[in-house]
């Protein structure tokens, strides 16, 4: 028995004939611009080194805490908490790779919401970087009452 070919259009088959046309279409319009596309590619590629993503907090350094003091963290329960400084601490000895070279305290302060227990782990939403797990603990300072403290080795 011999075999024979579908000589009908499917949808199909217009669906890939009318994609090549205009695939074909856009390349020969395109054509003369070629060179300013090439040049805008180029320049884009060269300033994507430019682009600085959000860090990870939680492995984030001092200079990083630091740039964010002022911003709030939503802390479950709607508590409404305040990055309020960041005091870098005493270092001496080389430190192993891949860790801090710098350790540093977080304060922060309440800003709504009901009152966080001291010496806990809570999970910490920043708008723009995300959450982040951090153990709060109660400072003793009489002048900033209900400040927590966070320390990052």
């Amino acid at each position: 028995m011999a075999k024979t070919t579908e000589t009908r259009l499917s949808r199909r088959k217009m669906m890939l004939v009318t994609g090549g046309a205009v695939a074909g279409a856009s390349a020969m319009m395109a054509a003369p611009f070629r060179g300013p596309i090439k040049n805008v590619a180029r320049n884009a590629a060269a300033n994507i080194r430019a682009i600085t993503l959000p860090v990870n907090l939680a492995s984030g350094g001092y200079n990083d805490w630091l740039a964010v003091v002022g911003s709030s963290f939503a802390i479950g329960g709607g508590t409404l908490i305040q990055l309020a400084g960041v005091r870098a601490l005493p270092t001496s000895g080389a430190k192993p790779a891949g860790v801090r070279t710098l350790g540093f305290a977080a304060f922060f302060d309440q800003l709504s919401g009901p009152s966080l227990a001291p010496d806990r782990i809570y999970s910490a939403m920043h708008s723009r970087y995300g959450a982040t797990q951090i153990f709060l603990a109660g400072t003793s300072d009489p002048r900033t009452p209900g400040r927590m403290v966070a320390v990052f080795n």
